[in-house]
């Protein structure tokens, strides 16, 4: 057992003590008194949670939210509280569904702090030693992300690493593909794939209520390649309109590269109609060679698969520009608690420590943002090389889509992803009507 978990236990048994003292000063109260005492302890203490059950919500499904649920297995039996976790691909949708109709999870896993904040009113804020311990444990980088008005809504509970291209070893070795030094030697790469007669990429945006979101994640990389960190810190603050000429460029370079013939397998035109968790399988059978994909895309892979540089797939980071070689977009999610329950509160303490981040880090597709989390407990070398790039990212930059108002983030331009992939508008057309759309 670790010091944190020591330290989260610690907390629990502290709050038995307070009760049963508390229980103690009723028996010496009047006979009123140690009712109305006695009632209120019928309702559960902070101190007993055994038996007590924590809703969890999410967008994770299937391999990941396993790895979630399993993660709290030790919890459960140091507690005795039972934890729940749930997903859906809709989770955006469905979270405001479920807080509108008074039935919220006690805990919601935000894929973007933009979120967070949409939903401000609706979260309870971390109490102070939970706060104390998210701050030692977790860069600002990540948690000033969710500080409003000087309270910390939520917990950075995974991170992604999105520069990432995923790709076959023996398909690179049989046709004599190097990997790329710079973003413009990953662009010959693919240019002279197709020469080959080979298809350079897999696409696929498809994600359900939530479709269209890859194709914000590749804007986003190019306008970091393309226009710099500066210009995309004004872009997601709205400091620039969405649709800034420079912007406007680097959707344009994604559509022009999905849409050149033979470039996308199965047509720029079907990538909305292609579910991201399957679009990267073909790599397998070499029916394309590269997929721009986060870490936690190797989750999606059949069971069996072997990763590395001698395995089935392997993945390289995407080539930052001359002036930022080492430019990175990260990405991640956040929990926050819906409900004030005791239990609620121990399993957020449990969701800051450590702990819950190497109980998690064996599962496949997870990356933990927690600095203090065991490595060495990562599946593979892949999962620990992923760690090491986005230590190494200089700079590092969180998801932009995920920055902006949900209204637009999670909604106007996933709409205008899957207008310009289908070809009912082009990007600047696309990218106006978002602009208009900002709240």
């Amino acid at each position: 057992m670790t010091r944190q978990r020591h330290h989260w236990r610690t907390a629990l048994a502290g709050c038995l003590v307070l009760t049963l003292a508390a229980s103690a000063c009723a028996d010496d109260d009047d006979g009123d008194e140690a009712s109305t005492d006695s009632d209120s302890g019928d309702s559960g203490s902070s101190g007993d949670l055994e038996g007590t059950t924590v809703t969890i919500f999410g967008s994770e499904v299937e391999t990941e939210l396993q790895g979630n649920q399993d993660a709290f297995e030790q919890f459960t039996e140091d507690t005795g509280i039972t934890v729940e976790v749930s997903g859906d691909r809709s989770f955006e949708t469905q979270i405001g569904t479920q807080i509108d109709g008074g039935n919220p999870p006690d805990i919601a896993l935000f894929p973007q702090p933009g979120k967070v904040n949409d939903f401000n009113d609706d979260i309870f804020a971390l109490p102070d030693d939970i706060r104390s311990d998210v701050e030692e444990n977790f860069d600002p980088g990540f948690t000033d992300l969710v500080v409003f008005e000087d309270e910390m809504k939520a917990i950075p509970l995974k991170a992604d690493l999105k520069s990432l291209v995923w790709y076959s070893p023996a398909e690179f070795e049989e046709n004599g593909y190097e990997i790329p030094e710079t973003f413009d030697d990953w662009l010959a790469l693919a240019d002279t794939m197709a020469a080959d007669g080979n298809t350079p990429f897999c696409v696929g945006i498809g994600s359900d209520d939530a479709t269209g979101w890859p194709f914000t994640d590749w804007v986003e990389d190019f306008l970091l390649r393309t226009a710099g960190p500066d210009v995309y810190d004004q872009w997601y603050k709205h400091e620039i309109p969405f649709d800034d000429p420079q912007v406007v460029e680097a959707g344009e370079a994604v559509y022009d590269l999905w849409s050149q013939d033979g470039y996308v397998f199965g047509g720029v035109e079907n990538a909305a109609a292609t579910p991201f968790a399957d679009a990267g399988l073909p790599l397998l059978n070499g029916d394309c060679q590269m997929y721009r994909m986060g870490n936690f895309y190797s989750a999606n892979f059949p069971d069996g698969t072997t990763f590395g540089p001698d395995g089935d797939v392997d993945a390289f980071f995407l080539p930052g520009s001359e002036d930022y070689p080492n430019i990175t977009l990260s990405g991640g999610n956040y929990a926050a608690m819906l409900a004030d329950r005791p239990e609620v509160v121990e399993v957020m303490r449990f969701l800051a420590s450590p702990d819950y981040a190497t109980a998690r880090a064996p599962a496949p597709g997870f990356l933990s943002p927690n600095k203090n989390v065991d490595t060495s407990q990562y599946p593979d070398e892949l999962t620990q090389n992923f760690g090491e790039i986005l230590a190494n990212g200089d700079p590092v930059r969180f998801d932009a889509s995920d920055l902006m108002p949900g209204a637009v983030g999670a909604g106007t331009f996933w709409s205008a992803a899957v207008d310009i992939t289908t070809g009912t508008q082009d990007v600047p057309t696309a990218f106006a009507a978002v602009e208009q759309s900002w709240p």
